[in-house]
């Protein structure tokens, strides 16, 4: 489903990803962890092209993307993004909100639109809060209305970078019991995240980065309890697992 190869990513003179190579199957978890500085976030901003890597290629569903003759819109749609801080729009209601991109980017019929958009509320147990707005909801209704929104697209994949590093901690589990129903259903995700919690339960596969290089791709049982990798040893001790 995404496959990047060679992929290298600076920001000035900081070398941030050093020759990603990585393949992400249809309907895995792949749970991008490491130290903050390691390259996760860069490397999933690299995924859907909202960072420009100087070297190396991302294939979307076996085709590589080619940033001067695609639509990188269109290559967004295929692969939706749900970020730290939500991103909604202050101005439109939480229907409007999760309607905006079907209609603009898909020229998705109005009431079609609607229909999908109070289809995917009540998948994020949010039917109630369709004409309210944003600065009424409380953190993890925001994330979950985000996720709503990227599922408007009708996604391949969804990319999260850390969807619960924003929230108070008695507000994360409502919005990882939303990302462990989208994995049961068999939607593609790759996750930065530090819920281990989530990693161990969720995840098919555990991706470590250090220093902008994977140096660990494992099953969860395998990175969690039998690695051999002395940095993984480190980190999973500094994070009390």
């Amino acid at each position: 489903m995404i496959k990047t190869m060679n992929l290298h990513k600076s920001f000035g003179e900081l070398e941030v990803l050093k020759g990603i190579d990585l393949d992400i199957n249809p309907g895995q978890v792949v749970v991008l962890v490491g130290v903050s500085g390691s390259g996760k976030s860069t490397l999933l901003r690299c995924l859907n092209f909202l960072e420009k890597a100087e070297e190396g290629t991302v294939s979307i569903d076996g085709r590589a993307i080619d940033r001067k003759k695609d639509d990188l819109s269109q290559v967004r749609a295929e692969v939706g993004m749900v970020f730290q801080h939500f991103n909604l729009f202050p101005h439109k209601t939480v229907l409007e909100n999760i309607m905006e991109a079907p209609l603009i980017v898909k020229k998705m019929d109005k009431e079609k639109a609607k229909q999908l958009a109070l289809t995917l509320l009540e998948k994020v147990g949010l039917s109630d809060k369709a004409d309210v707005y944003p600065n009424k909801l409380s953190g993890g209704q925001k994330q979950r209305v985000a996720i709503a929104r990227a599922l408007a697209m009708e996604p391949k994949a969804l990319l999260f970078d850390e969807p619960t590093s924003a929230l108070d901690p008695e507000l994360v589990g409502e919005v990882l019991q939303v990302m462990q129903d989208l994995a049961n259903e068999g939607m593609t995700m790759v996750v930065v995240t530090h819920e281990m919690k989530f990693a161990k339960e969720v995840a098919n596969r555990i991706v470590m980065l250090d220093e902008g290089v994977i140096i660990e791709d494992a099953d969860p049982d395998t990175f969690f309890n039998h690695s051999t990798n002395k940095r993984t040893r480190q980190f999973l001790e500094m994070v009390n697992v």
